[in-house]
């Protein structure tokens, strides 16, 4: 059986280290001369986000067999609004880092493959290889060719911008700011490398390129940071859903097939996820779209949670961070296996659908 891989990122190595699994030796399409991220940065695996699943990483292992080594766990949780800091402590999940380093995340997942065939430096052209190999993968981070077969629903569109920087930081903390002043529905936040080193992104919804330089500056500005930055990087994200994700012989995997999650924009267990079904699907027979029952419902889920904090304003957040410091409801979010964006999304649906009916009424 013959299989093209287009990218090698989270869900073109899963995909690819599947395969071996099953006997399958994949070739792997990857338009850069490494394996790797663009810029260095550290991401966050959230238990709260994840539920019902409790430990991701030991989830991965079960299901997946790769084994993926955090660089530190998640202890402290700092939430900033405008007028509010909310610092909580528990065990939140993990940080993972993201780059070119041994260590990095992608470079980890490639270390699990034996047999694939990487060629580097490669742009894959979907049309050719549709015709060349059995089954084509589509996992290279974008959505160009889900969009050229008409199988993309967007969503958010959103500009990052960050930097790496130097200073005196927890390991431990995650630091979250969300202000509509210089984020709009965005956010922003700190995920440290060690005690002396840290990424911080800035999310900013609904802007071009030009526009983010000047969120960034308002950014570091009003919440007064300081630190020394050694490096600078920005990209557009743009996040949905894709249907079907799968056509003819064509699969669409992480990014491609709508991995990010639309709420923190998040996606690692979703790539990996989606990489892996793909491989199942293709090596067994099944049905792609049942195997992805569970990353399609849950970032359903979580897309209602993004249109609720879409309609918030600087005031909701503060009252918001307020009422997660209570220690009722501080446990109930983060020490229970309360599933909150289950829970959350079925209460807005409900909410929505009344008003709905309030306005036919009228």
């Amino acid at each position: 059986m013959k299989v093209a891989i287009i990218g090698g990122g989270l869900a073109g190595l899963s995909c690819a280290y599947e395969l071996e699994r099953h006997g399958i030796k994949p070739v792997i399409f990857q338009r850069n001369g490494y394996i790797g991220d663009q810029y260095s940065h550290v991401s966050a695996l959230l238990e709260i986000q994840h539920r019902p699943i409790k430990d991701a990483i030991k989830y991965i292992k079960k299901n997946f067999n790769i084994s993926i080594t955090p660089i530190n766990r998640v202890n402290n949780l700092t939430h900033i609004s405008p007028n509010k800091k909310t610092v909580i402590k528990g065990d939140f999940g993990f940080f993972l880092k993201r780059g070119k380093d041994k260590d990095s995340l992608p470079l980890q997942l490639f270390s699990h493959l034996k047999s694939s065939e990487i060629k580097f430096n490669t742009y894959g052209d979907i049309e050719p290889l549709a015709k060349e190999f059995d089954y084509v993968v589509v996992a290279n981070g974008n959505t160009v060719f889900t969009n050229q077969l008409g199988c993309w629903y967007p969503t958010i569109k959103t500009y990052i911008r960050g930097g790496i920087i130097l200073g005196d930081f927890d390991p431990n903390t995650l630091v979250m700011w969300i202000n509509k002043d210089y984020c709009k529905n965005g956010y922003a936040y700190l995920t440290p490398f060690s005690n002396k080193k840290a990424s911080v992104i800035l999310v900013v919804t609904d802007v071009n390129e030009k526009e983010i330089d000047h969120y960034w500056k308002d950014f570091l500005n009003y919440e007064n940071i300081n630190y020394t930055i050694i490096e600078e990087f920005k990209q557009a994200h743009d996040t949905g859903f894709a249907y079907p994700h799968k056509v003819d012989n064509i699969y669409f995997a992480g990014n491609s097939g709508g991995a990010i999650d639309p709420f923190l924009g998040f996606g690692q267990l979703n790539s990996i996820e989606m990489g892996v079904m793909a491989a199942r699907s293709i090596a067994k027979g099944l049905d792609y779209e049942r195997l992805l029952k569970r990353v399609t419902k849950h970032n359903y889920q979580l897309y209602q949670m993004r249109k609720a904090f879409n309609k918030a304003s600087n005031n909701t957040y503060d009252f918001l961070f307020a009422t997660i410091g209570f220690p009722g409801i501080r446990h109930l979010l983060y020490n229970t296996r309360l599933d909150v964006v289950k829970n959350f999304a079925r209460v807005y649906l409900i909410n929505e659908k009344i008003k709905k009916l309030k306005n036919n009424d009228s």
